[in-house]
């Protein structure tokens, strides 16, 4: 396609009018970017400087988190310090406590408990056995033995009976006698002797012929068998005339005795036999202990340092063989290391195993400076800037502290030894709290010089690269007006050549 010939006025407007939709163009990019500098073509120095410094502001930011979090982690470690030094205090406070409690207090021991041992023998119970003395033999023994019309009168437990022989059937008991055939052998003479007597007494007493002697038993433990006599006593019992049983001592009693709190009555329905006192006895209350020994006297004691009074009616306490009067423990005072010394041990334990719990706690984001951690801040894009921190052992064993034994408080020297160990604890935490404090200041001023050098590398980048608004708006407002000039002499030098086809 050939060119198209244009006139110098001509040409010269069209290219003023390019030039102006160019830099219309660049000034709007300018103004919807806010960059006067877009790319490396338009300011390759400037490009590149302000990239330079956008990536070393974006490198400290990524270094803002993990500087932080070492402010966080050195936090948490003096929040632990604090209140491990809270609890150490305590355990001082409760030294001190200790301190002031009396090293030893008086224990009374009871040496010796209250006790009266009855001089009385206390025999076993057993039923009155009457035996007697006089031999009888032979089958028919009971016909010669006695004659007829003989009596044998007898008495058991109050109750009396009279008994008259039969010999030959020929005999008639007077008035109130009861009568016994006589004429067989002694064996069934005594079962007709204890068939009509337990008949008259109501009792279970046997009569029987024991080594040819004729013996009466009586039926329980109390009871008694006398009044033996008639013209056939002599002729069955001989000399034999009464019986009483092994514990008529306490079987004849009345009354009452007094032990301590307790009362004992004696007599019919209460305590008539040794098997009744035994009871009595084991029943005893108000810390006394009652029983018969081993030979058969009554023993009394009181329990845990208890003293007990024995009363009563003179004639029993004689027949036991007690003695009216008080009995009292006898007691030694010692010595003895303050109990409660070793429950401020038990107080001071619990603080150490917080002190541990504690000391476990005080980590933030997985690392504790309290339990053996180190932690590095990095302050610049190279790591050439950094801080190192040393962790500690503060758990208790770290402070120089342990658990005591249940012994440990008991001296006022162990004391003492507890109380220097604290304090020395104590100057430790202090200590380790200014040095973290003192990292703590460190990292906060490189925190907030880092934020600082970030705005200042972003505002440096910003100058050389950000766009004035307000004069691209006032570029763009002036290329507009040169626009529409450029357009009007456009149209004016196309009119000028017009003007020759005026001649045809």
């Amino acid at each position: 396609m050939t060119d198209v010939t244009l006139s110098s006025a001509v040409r010269s407007n069209l290219l003023s009018l390019q030039n102006t939709a160019n830099m219309m163009a660049k000034t709007q990019e300018r103004l919807a970017s806010g960059l006067k500098v877009n790319s490396a073509l338009d300011n390759p120095t400037n490009f590149f400087t302000a990239s330079s410094l956008n990536s070393r502001a974006n490198d400290l930011g990524r270094l803002l988190d993990s500087v932080s979090n070492a402010t966080q982690t050195l936090e948490a470690a003096d929040n632990g310090i604090s209140a491990i030094t809270n609890l150490v205090e305590s355990a001082q406070a409760t030294a001190r406590q200790a301190q002031q409690t009396p090293a030893t207090v008086d224990q009374t021991t009871v040496s010796a408990e209250a006790a009266q041992t009855g001089s009385a023998t206390i025999t076993d119970d057993a039923a009155a056995v009457l035996t007697g003395s006089t031999t009888l033999t032979g089958t028919d023994a009971g016909s010669t033995a006695v004659s007829n019309g003989q009596t044998l009168s007898i008495t058991v437990g109050g109750d009396s009976v009279t008994f008259e022989f039969d010999t030959d059937g020929s005999n008639t008991p007077a008035g109130g006698n009861v009568e016994i055939d006589a004429s067989g052998d002694l064996d069934s003479v005594a079962a007709n002797i204890q068939t009509q007597l337990r008949l008259v007494t109501g009792g279970t007493e046997t009569v029987a012929i024991t080594g040819g002697n004729l013996t009466i038993t009586a039926d329980d433990n109390t009871t008694s068998i006398s009044g033996i006599s008639g013209t056939a006593a002599s002729a069955l019992l001989g000399t034999s005339t009464a019986a009483d049983p092994t514990n008529a001592q306490i079987g004849a009693l009345s009354g009452t005795v007094t032990i301590g709190s307790n009362t004992l009555t004696f007599g019919s329905g209460n305590i008539e036999t040794r098997a009744d006192l035994e009871t009595a006895l084991g029943g005893l209350t108000g810390g006394i202990t009652g029983s018969i020994d081993g030979s058969n006297n009554i023993q009394l004691t009181g329990s845990s340092g208890a003293s007990f009074t024995v009363g009563g009616d003179s004639a029993n306490l004689t027949a036991l063989g007690l003695t009216a009067g008080t009995e009292e423990a006898t007691t030694s005072v010692t010595q003895v290391t303050n109990p409660e010394r070793a429950e401020f041990v038990s107080q001071y334990n619990e603080l150490m195993g917080q002190i541990d719990e504690l000391a476990e706690d005080a980590g933030f984001n997985g690392v504790n400076l309290l339990n053996g951690d180190d932690l590095s801040v990095i302050f610049n894009e190279d790591g050439s800037s950094t801080l190192d921190i040393s962790g500690v052992s503060f758990d208790s064993a770290g402070l120089g502290l342990s658990q005591l034994s249940a012994t440990g408080l008991d001296a006022d020297s162990d004391i003492d030894a507890v109380l220097t160990a604290l304090d020395t604890a104590t100057s430790s935490l202090r200590s380790q709290a200014s040095e973290f404090g003192s990292n703590l200041s460190i990292v906060e001023t490189r925190e907030d010089f880092t934020k600082s050098m970030i705005n200042t590398l972003e505002t440096g980048a910003a100058n050389l690269t950000l766009a004035d608004t307000n004069e691209e708006g006032a570029n763009l407002l002036a290329l507009q007006t040169r626009q529409q000039l450029s357009s009007t002499a456009l149209s004016l030098a196309s009119q000028a050549d017009q003007n020759v086809l005026r001649l045809f």
